[in-house]
């Protein structure tokens, strides 16, 4: 095992801290789902005292890969990073095919057809708005999920619609680091076209803000062409907004000053709007049961808080939390943050 992760592995004091924050563990309540349980193992592994089994790769694998452990650790141990590292280093090549391009491609396929399945309303309410030119080049990241989930973006602004490739982070965290690495070194030079890459994934924005050598200046999130703009909903709303994992606070701060300032919104602040609502990449699939105390527990706060529609800027937040309101029979609807200032709101002064 490599000497900087086995530092990294040991600097980790035990101390707990990440049992108040990990989503896993609030649904699980097993030590061996948090991150401190799966360090020990991990300690175990150093010592020879354990061999990397189905048992620890079962373990590794119930992580939702947010990122709130680093958070509050006062090491600031990378988990993530760590759990991707070890899965690289000890899965065997059969499990690493699981993990190829090819399968992922399949996998998302099959997402597109289940969710229409599950959601076939699809977007009739679409409408067309007035476009305005920036004077930019500006592209629009299409990201895996929000192509099977979230297709139709817009912004009041001229933008392509460009075919990046995957952001990457679906297969750092699975350890495929070889993968990760070519899809971001083509989005970097598809990236040099463009003055202005538009994103409306939280997990994308922040996965491609942490590219190495990225021009952080050329990435912008979708809401920064909704600042500072007098908006009217069509319709009285009182609306919540689900943060997801991968939004920085400042982006979420961002957020709540625009549904606050628009006409006809009532903006209340979600009890524990940055619990993850559970979904995770495919951790859905895998952990159904985890995922969906994490989800109906999300829409139960939505419901308490009287709000009728939930928002949030990630595709399968967005996902969760539709399948978190047909469990609960509730009366909310859910929609992307982009969709509801393109379809439900009007800009009426620029």
């Amino acid at each position: 095992m490599d000497k900087e992760l086995v530092k990294n592995i040991v600097n980790c004091s035990r101390c707990g801290l990440c049992m108040d924050v990990c989503p896993v563990y609030k649904a699980k309540k097993t030590e061996t789902s948090v991150s401190r349980g799966k360090f020990l193992q991990l300690f175990g592994l150093i010592k020879k005292h354990l061999k990397y089994d189905k048992r620890i790769k079962y373990n590794l694998d119930l992580c939702l890969n947010c990122g709130k452990c680093q958070k509050a650790c006062p090491s600031n141990i990378d988990a993530v990073k760590i759990f991707a590292e070890i899965k690289n280093e000890f899965e065997s090549p059969f499990e690493k095919f699981l993990n190829s391009s090819l399968v992922f491609k399949f996998k998302i396929f099959c997402l597109k057809i289940l969710y229409k399945f599950k959601y076939p309303v699809g977007r009739s309410y679409y409408k067309k708005i007035k476009k305005s030119d920036s004077g930019l080049k500006i592209a629009h990241f299409n990201g895996c999920a929000t192509k099977s989930i979230n297709n139709k973006f817009e912004i009041p602004y001229k933008f392509s619609k460009e075919n990046f490739d995957c952001c990457g982070l679906p297969f750092y965290i699975k350890g495929r680091f070889d993968i990760y690495e070519k899809y971001k070194k083509r989005n970097l030079e598809k990236f040099k076209k463009f003055d202005k890459i538009v994103f409306d994934c939280a997990t994308c924005f922040d996965t491609v803000l942490g590219y190495e050598n990225i021009d952080k200046d050329k990435i912008v999130y979708f809401t920064d062409f909704y600042k500072n703009k007098k908006m009217r909903a069509i319709k009285p709303f009182k609306v919540t907004f689900h943060k997801p994992c991968h939004l920085n606070a400042e982006k979420f701060l961002e957020i709540e000053e625009i549904l606050s300032n628009i006409e006809g919104v009532e903006y209340s602040r979600l009890n524990k709007f940055d619990d993850c609502c559970g979904f995770g990449g495919d951790f859905f699939t895998r952990h159904i049961r985890t995922a969906t105390i994490l989800s109906v527990q999300k829409i139960k706060n939505v419901i308490n808080l009287g709000s009728d529609v939930v928002l949030t800027t990630c595709p399968t937040c967005l996902w969760s939390l539709k399948y978190g309101i047909k469990f609960e029979g509730a009366k909310i609807k859910a929609f992307d943050l982009a969709d509801f200032l393109h379809n439900f709101v009007e800009i009426i002064d620029d």
